[in-house]
């Protein structure tokens, strides 16, 4: 009776063979698998800047004209940090006091507005950074908003300040703008941090700041670059920065936000 069966050559050929096989495919599993994991950190990357690029670039749209600053020399130039003062609201009044102060003035209604007494200030042509952050002398911006009631002139409303106030010109389209407490955004240390509550101030703060608020993590060389109006443009602030993965892979990203420059 004759027993078929392998020889020893015909084995470690296919044991070789089963070898090389599993190596290879072994390989090419581990790159697809490689290759997801890169396309999703790149998605991951991609999703956090356009997060925050987003967040911060919907805030900046509702900064009064021309209260834009960074700290850096001068006002068209970059810095880590970008400090505006947010519009919450906006109308047109019927007449402000520019030539004798005055606590009250009528307004053309205020649509949705509710009074928060502790932050609420009225701008009234805001043509200049110069004296927006400085509260001490009476100008471009008011006291605080007390309280809003009916005018006197018909389907008007009479705004009325917690103090006497005279503002340094009239508005060429009489606009105002219900405004708050500066927002000051600042790259540091990998972070993007947002900063309110912390008032008026005639210099960009470094310090003392309250509310800090993560918006942003694993970021890097993030930079704000301010430039100023022109007669055929409005202002443009540019935002760029880095986010950078666990394994290290980079996305930049740079976004350009108009600013509104008719006050």
């Amino acid at each position: 009776m004759r027993i078929q069966g392998f020889t020893l050559i015909e084995l470690v050929v296919t044991i070789i063979i089963i070898g090389i096989m599993g190596v290879g495919i072994t390989s090419f599993i581990g790159r697809t698998t490689q290759g997801m994991i890169d396309t999703g950190e790149r998605q991951q990357l991609a999703n956090t800047g356009w997060v925050v690029s987003e967040k911060v670039s919907r805030e900046l749209r509702l900064a009064l004209p021309n209260s834009i600053r960074t700290n850096a020399i001068s006002p068209s130039s970059s810095g880590n940090c970008i400090e505006f003062i947010p519009i919450i609201a906006g109308s047109n009044y019927l007449s402000v006091p520019t030539l004798t102060a005055s606590n009250n003035f009528e307004i053309v209604p205020l649509i949705n507005y509710v009074v928060n007494s502790a932050q609420d200030r009225v701008a009234v042509y805001p043509n200049a950074l110069a004296g927006l952050y400085n509260l001490s002398a009476q100008g471009v911006i008011s006291s605080k908003v007390s309280s809003i009631s009916n005018g006197v002139t018909a389907n008007s409303t009479k705004l009325q300040l917690a103090s006497n106030h005279q503002f340094l010109t009239d508005s060429p389209t009489k606009r105002i703008y219900v405004v708050q407490n500066p927002v000051m955004y600042c790259f540091s240390a990998g972070f993007l941090y947002r900063y309110s509550d912390y008032g008026f101030r005639a210099n960009l703060p470094s310090s003392g700041l309250l509310n800090q608020t993560v918006i942003g993590s694993r970021l890097s060389a993030g930079t704000f670059n301010y430039t100023d109006s022109t007669i055929t443009r409005s202002a443009i602030v540019t935002m760029a920065f880095n986010v950078v993965g666990a394994s290290g892979a980079t996305q930049s990203i740079n976004q350009e936000v108009q600013i509104r420059n008719v006050p």
